[in-house]
């Protein structure tokens, strides 16, 4: 009989423990709701196929497309030596429209002239290649 009152209630210990677990784990889980998923951005450089092997992409470029690709960038650094000549040029021209024609030129004329021709020769030499 002590035996079966010793069952009896270590079953309703038992039962009142986890009860009482479970009433005191709802608020702590209420307290740290999980998370939304982190969702990350594409990379810009990120293929477009996913299924393409690395670095073939695209349609294939042709000799003379990966020439004009790689000329592109010479001819915008000739396009600006281009204008900055152009602008020099344009300043040395109103100084001499200013100045008195029966009157010696000024060595800052002359260096100025100096300066665009090195500028053209320059510009000559890179446009050779």
């Amino acid at each position: 009989m002590l035996q079966s009152r010793l069952s009896v209630l270590t079953a309703f210990g038992l039962a009142a423990g986890i009860t009482a677990v479970a009433q005191f784990a709802k608020p702590a889980f209420a307290q740290h709701p999980v998370p939304p998923p982190i969702n990350p951005k594409p990379s810009p450089n990120a293929p477009q196929d996913q299924n393409a092997p690395m670095g073939l992409n695209g349609p294939q470029l042709t000799p003379a497309q990966k020439q004009t690709a790689m000329n592109r960038q010479p001819n915008t650094a000739l396009r600006t030596e281009a204008e900055k000549l152009w602008e020099m040029a344009n300043e040395l021209r109103t100084d001499m429209l200013h100045s008195n024609p029966g009157e010696t030129l000024s060595l800052t004329f002359v260096r100025k002239a100096q300066a665009i021709e090195k500028s053209a020769q320059q510009i000559k030499d890179q446009a050779k290649g």
